[in-house]
C-alpha cells in the first residue's frame, strides 16, 4: 500500500503526517529531525517497514510539513500530542522512533507514556545540553558551535531558520549544507543521487508553512530544558549512533546510553549521521524482537 497522508485537529490546530509500511503490522510513531518532516520517514522507512512488519506513522511537528504552528514550551509537551495521535489511530501500545533531533521527542514520549510505549529507539540523537556538549564531530565538523550560540541567544533561531528556508530551496544551498556534513555522509550522498534528492525534499517540505516552526523546534531542543530526565525512562530503549557522525557527535549517543537505565547501545563503526538509511531493516526489526 502506498504512503497515505493523515491529519487531525488537536487543541485547535491541524497535526498531520504520513503512514506507511505494513498497515497490519506493529505500530511505531516516527519523529523526524530538524529541520525535517514526514518525508524523512516515508523515504527511508516505507519499504523496510513493510518488509519487517511495521506500521510506521510519521508525524510532522507544529509548523513543519502538514502541521500548523502551535504553542509549545518544552520538548516534553509533545508527548501529549503523540498520545492523541495514537488515539486517532486506535492504538493502545506502540513503539517510538526518533532520528537526530527527533530522538528527544521519542524519548520524551517514552518517559511520559510508560504504559503505552513498548520500546523507544533513538538514532543519531542529540543528548540534553545540561552539560557541555562536544564541540567537534567526526571529520573536524563543528556541529555544536551554532547550537551553543542559540543557548545564549535563543532569539537568533528565528533569523537563522528564515535564512535556512531560503537557502535550501536552491541546489547550490543544498550542496552547501551537504559540504558541512562529515566525510562519511558526503561520500554516501555523492554516490546516491536519489538520496540527495530525498534529503532536499525532506528539508524543503519542512518549511512548507514557513520557518517559525523550525525556529521554535531549534529553541526547544537547544536553548531550553527538555522538561524530562532521560534517566527516568522506564521502558526498553535502544540507542544507535555512528562513530563518524559529524552532525551529532558520537559522545551524545554515549551520554544518552550512560544516562538511560538498562538501555542498549549500538555504535556503528564508519557510519555517519545518515546511519538509519543503511540500517533501517535492522533497526525496525528490533521493535518486533
Amino acid at each position: 500500500m502506498s504512503p497515505t497522508a493523515w491529519t487531525m485537529t488537536w487543541r485547535g490546530a491541524t497535526v498531520g503526517g504520513m503512514e506507511c509500511g505494513d498497515r497490519d503490522g506493529f505500530p511505531v510513531l516516527a519523529f523526524h529531525g530538524a529541520p525535517g518532516c514526514h518525508v524523512e520517514g516515508v523515504a527511508f522507512a516505507d519499504v523496510p517497514a513493510a518488509e519487517v512488519g511495521i506500521h510506521l506513522i510519521a508525524i510532522d511537528r507544529p509548523g513543519m510539513g502538514m502541521s500548523e504552528l502551535a504553542p509549545r514550551e518544552q520538548v516534553v509537551d509533545f508527548a501529549e500530542t503523540a498520545a492523541a495521535i495514537a488515539d486517532r489511530f486506535h492504538i493502545d501500545k506502540f513503539g517510538v522512533l526518533g532520528a537526530s533531533a527527533g530522538g528527544p521527542y521519542a524519548l520524551a514520549t517514552a518517559c511520559q507514556l510508560p504504559d503505552r510505549v513498548s520500546k523507544a529507539i533513538a538514532v543519531s540523537s542529540v543528548a540534553p545540553f545540561d552539560s557541555k556538549p562536544a564541540t567537534k564531530g567526526a571529520g573536524g565538523v563543528k556541529p555544536a558551535a551554532g547550537l551553543l550560540i542559540l543557548r545564549r541567544f535563543p532569539w537568533l533561531a528565528r533569523p537563522v531558520s528564515a535564512r535556512l528556508s531560503k537557502v535550501v530551496r536552491t541546489d547550490r544551498g543544498l550542496e552547501a549544507m551537504i559540504k558541512k556534513m562529515s566525510p562519511a555522509d558526503r561520500a554516501r550522498i555523492e554516490k546516491d543521487g536519489r538520496l540527495r534528492n530525498q534529503l532536499g525534499e525532506n528539508i524543503r517540505t519542512a518549511f512548507d508553512t514557513g520557518s517559525r516552526g523550525v525556529a521554535l523546534d531549534f529553541q526547544l531542543l537547544f536553548a531550553r530544558p527538555w522538561g524530562f530526565d532521560p534517566a527516568d525512562i522506564a521502558v526498553p530503549v535502544e540507542i544507535w549512533h555512528g562513530d563518524a557522525d559529524g552532525n551529532v557527535p558520537v559522545q551524545d549517543g554515549r551520554r544518552l546510553a550512560n544516562t538511560i537505565p538498562d538501555s542498549k547501545y549500538e555504535e556503528v563503526p564508519g557510519a555517519g549521521h545518515l546511519l538509519f538509511v543503511d540500517h533501517a531493516h535492522t533497526i525496525l526489526r528490533s521493535f518486533c524482537a
